[in-house]
């Protein structure tokens, strides 16, 4: 029987200190581009396009956090204007 994979535990200290000195998009491009080597590593098909998948949806997710931090500054902007 095959054992399942349990995601491993990333230290939170780490993600937090992240998460403080870069905005989520930044962080998701830099993602994006890690896995973005994956599929060449990949050993079946499934997971080639797995990989491929992940790569696409966290380079989409990131060019959509940083239009919205785009518009929360020009918003800022117009507020500190008033």
């Amino acid at each position: 029987m095959k054992k399942r994979r349990t995601s491993q535990n990333l230290k939170l200290s780490t993600i937090h200190e992240l998460a403080r000195k870069f905005t989520p998009g930044a962080i998701l491009k830099t993602l994006a581009k890690e896995y973005k080597k994956y599929p060449r590593k990949s050993k079946t098909d499934a997971e080639y396009e797995f990989w491929i998948k992940v790569s696409r949806s966290t380079a989409n997710l990131a060019s959509g956090m940083e239009k919205w931090v785009e518009e929360w500054l020009d918003e800022e902007d117009e507020d500190a204007g008033k």
